[in-house]
Formats: structure tokens, C-alpha cells, sequence
């Protein structure tokens, strides 16, 4: 592929495995050098982090696949050239695959240093829709789509070759200018961040809807039988997949595996994930499914009390831990609020009054009575409330009579016209 335009451009795209979107975990690169194709490469990454439902289901790229895959920093020793001046990085909306790069490379204390970029998707909005597009329209698919290129999506080889092309119809259709759309990059310092060996409860949560999604569509990763499932989730468990445990040791037991193990070991992982209920669930399960075959599940039970019983314990730790901070305020009592601060503002008051004996009398019983008002308005409060509601039933059943007075009336009314009329 030739690129019609003079200087020195890289193409970039990248594919990203969670939903915290500062890692990469597959990268493509297109690179030119004064219209001749200099370097195509494209590899998959290990981020060395945990991959999200939800982007498995755009680029269909597991933890498992990157296992074995070289790191961003081992990339970046051979390809970072390409990413310094006078290169120009082109992408389709060029400042999010950037600003990724840079969150990923921050972690090995480099970054990007090219100072120019080229943006696909501004280049479709300004030149050729002229600011008239459509909803969707600036899509990487619909725009393939609408200018007849092949692209496989989220494959980031056939991304980066799609950008490439929409700049050259540009230039054999239109004789576009480049120079108008070639911007500055915005420099912004990333912190190093640490990556999450495991991911949220909020993630895991939503990875599991999907699993229970597939589980109950028939979709083709679930016509496996129970042993193979759990094979394979033991296999995930020893490479410390959490999403492939959670999806085969599910789909297991959605086809009624006949071991406690699976069942206790998936609760383990859930209880480790800080998901009880699912802990539970999954231990209820177990039981239902082998309670028909064998005594076993017994075990399961006892693990499921066991869970319970941890949980009141933390509950009644809580508790105590609040009273003794004082962060729970129970409710407000007489004999406990008041007097002590009955006693308290005496005593601050004879230290008053010996210094000033013109107070003496007066002065001590507004101050105990000003102090008790605090309290008193709270125990107040709660009284006017249960008032109130023995105040609305008192209506509701007052209301009630008046009607069905009124309607007796009206009853009485009727007959005697009725006899009247006779």
C-alpha cells in the first residue's frame, strides 16, 4: 500500500481489556515513510491485568490469549521510534488510542513524544459530511461501510488499514488537503497507576448478567458438557482467570455437575471477590443438584452456615465498633440525655455564681431549662409524630362514617320518594 501524502505518519489502533481503559491489550501499527510502507505490525499484549465482559464482547480476546504475549514495554523497545518527532500519528478519534498509550506507558516511566496527530473521524466530519452527518455516521463500520472498505471491526489490523484507506479516497476522490487537519497533541502528565490483579465487584457483577445471558440463550460457548466445563475451569483457576472460573464452573453447574469441590471452590472465589450472595447462591445450588444423588451435599450446607454465621459476626462487630466511636446515636431518652447535663451545667453555674453573686437564683434554672430544651424537642418530635399518625387513622375512620352516613341518607331518601310516588 502506497500513502499519497509526503512525511512520515504512523497509524495506530488499539484494543483495550477492561473497562478502567488504561492498558492496552493488542496493538496495531501501519508506518510510512514519504509514501512507501516502511513497517505493518500487529501483536497482542499482556496487560497483565483482568479482562471485562463487556470488552471481551467487542474484540472476543480472553486473558487466556495474552498469557503468553510480550508486555507493552518489550513492544515499545522495538517500535518506539515510530512514535517520536517528526512522525505523525494518525488513528480514527486519535486522542483516546493516545491518551491510552500514555496511561500504559506512564507505569514504565516513558510516553509518547511525537507532537502531531491525524484524526479519521475529524476528517469525515469536516471535509466530507462538512458537519452534517447523521447519528452513527462516524462510525469506523459505517463509514466502511459507506465508502465500500473491507474492514473486520475491532480487529486492530483491519482498523488500522481501514484508516489508512479513508485517507487515500480522500486524496484520489477529493484531492483533500492534509495540512487543515494535522493538530497538536495535548500533552497531559498520566500518573504511574498500579494494575488490578483482580477486578471490582461493580465488574464482576456485570460480567456475571452476561454469563447468566449466555447460560440461558443456548449461545455456542455453552454446548459444552459438565466435565468439560469444569475441566476447563480448573485450568482457569491455576492461571488465576477469574472470569473463565466464574464462566465454566457456572455453566457446570447449569448442567448439574454431581461434585461438592466445584461448588465450594467457586464459593470460595466469590467470597474472596467480596460477592456473598452469590456464595450463597452458587452453595444452594450445589445442593439442590446433589441432594437427588448422594449425602454430600451436607457439606455444602454446612459451608453455607458458615458464611451466615461470618457475616453476623461482622455485623455485630460493626455495631459495636460504631457505639463505642459514637457514630450511632440511639434514640433520645429522658433519664439518659438530660440529667447528666443537668448535673454538669450546675456545677459550671456555681463556679459563676461565686465569682458574680448577683446571679445566684435566677439564672440557674433558665440555663438547666435552656439545656433541656435540646433534648426535650427531640422527644418532642417523636411524640408529634406517632400524634400524627393516631391523628391521620382517627380522620381516615371519621371520613369513613361520615360516607357511609351520608349514604344511608341518600338510601332512606329514595324509599320514601319511591312510596311517595305509590
Amino acid at each position: 500500500m502506497k500513502f499519497p501524502y509526503p512525511g512520515k505518519y504512523t497509524f495506530v489502533d488499539v484494543e483495550i481489556p477492561n473497562l478502567n481503559n488504561n492498558c492496552i491489550c493488542a496493538i496495531s501499527i501501519l508506518v510510512f515513510d514519504e509514501g512507501e510502507q516502511v513497517v505493518s505490525a500487529t501483536e497482542l499484549i499482556n496487560p497483565q491485568t483482568f479482562f471485562s465482559a463487556p470488552n471481551i464482547r467487542i474484540h472476543h480476546i480472553q486473558r487466556k490469549d495474552v498469557i503468553n504475549a510480550r508486555t507493552l514495554e518489550q513492544f515499545w523497545q522495538d517500535y518506539k521510534q515510530y512514535f517520536e518527532q517528526p512522525y505523525i500519528i494518525g488513528a480514527h478519534n486519535a486522542m483516546s488510542d493516545i491518551s491510552v498509550l500514555n496511561k500504559d506507558l506512564a507505569r514504565f516511566h516513558t510516553e509518547i513524544h511525537a507532537t502531531e496527530y491525524l484524526d479519521t473521524m475529524d476528517v469525515m466530519e469536516q471535509f466530507y459530511y462538512k458537519g452534517k452527518q447523521g447519528k452513527g455516521d462516524l462510525k469506523l463500520s459505517n463509514i466502511a461501510e459507506h465508502l465500500n472498505i473491507e474492514l473486520d471491526h475491532h480487529n486492530p489490523q483491519s482498523d488500522v488499514n481501514c484508516c489508512c484507506q479513508i485517507v487515500c479516497y480522500m486524496y484520489d476522490h477529493f484531492q483533500m488537503d492534509i495540512t487543515p487537519f494535522i493538530h497538536k497533541i495535548r500533552k497531559t502528565k498520566f500518573k504511574p497507576s498500579k494494575h488490578q490483579d483482580q477486578p471490582t465487584a461493580r465488574q464482576l457483577k456485570s460480567y456475571l448478567s452476561y454469563v447468566h445471558k449466555q447460560l440461558h440463550s443456548n449461545a455456542p460457548s455453552t454446548r459444552l458438557s459438565a466435565s468439560k466445563a469444569k475441566a476447563k475451569g480448573d485450568q482457569c483457576y491455576e492461571e488465576g482467570n477469574y472470569e473463565g472460573v466464574i464462566f465454566n464452573y457456572e455453566l457446570a453447574a447449569f448442567k448439574h455437575w454431581m461434585s461438592p469441590g466445584m461448588y465450594l471452590r467457586l464459593a470460595q472465589v466469590y467470597e474472596s471477590l467480596n460477592l456473598r450472595y452469590d456464595s450463597i447462591r452458587i452453595l444452594e445450588k450445589g445442593i439442590q443438584n446433589i441432594k437427588r444423588v448422594s449425602p454430600n451435599w451436607k457439606m455444602l450446607k454446612s459451608a453455607q452456615y458458615d458464611i451466615y454465621s461470618q457475616r453476623a459476626k461482622q455485623k455485630r462487630k460493626g455495631k459495636r465498633q460504631l457505639t463505642s466511636s459514637g457514630s450511632i446515636k440511639n434514640a433520645p431518652n429522658k433519664d439518659a440525655i438530660v440529667k447528666p447535663k443537668a448535673t454538669l451545667n450546675k456545677k459550671n453555674i456555681q463556679k459563676d455564681t461565686a465569682t458574680n453573686p448577683s446571679l445566684q437564683g435566677q439564672k440557674t434554672v433558665e440555663v438547666t431549662n435552656g439545656e433541656r430544651t435540646s433534648s426535650q424537642k427531640a422527644i418532642k418530635s417523636t411524640k408529634t409524630t406517632k400524634s400524627n399518625k393516631h391523628h391521620s387513622q382517627r380522620t381516615i375512620l371519621r371520613r369513613k362514617a361520615q360516607t357511609q352516613v351520608a349514604q344511608k341518607a341518600k338510601k332512606v331518601q329514595k324509599q320514601e320518594s319511591n312510596t311517595d310516588s305509590k
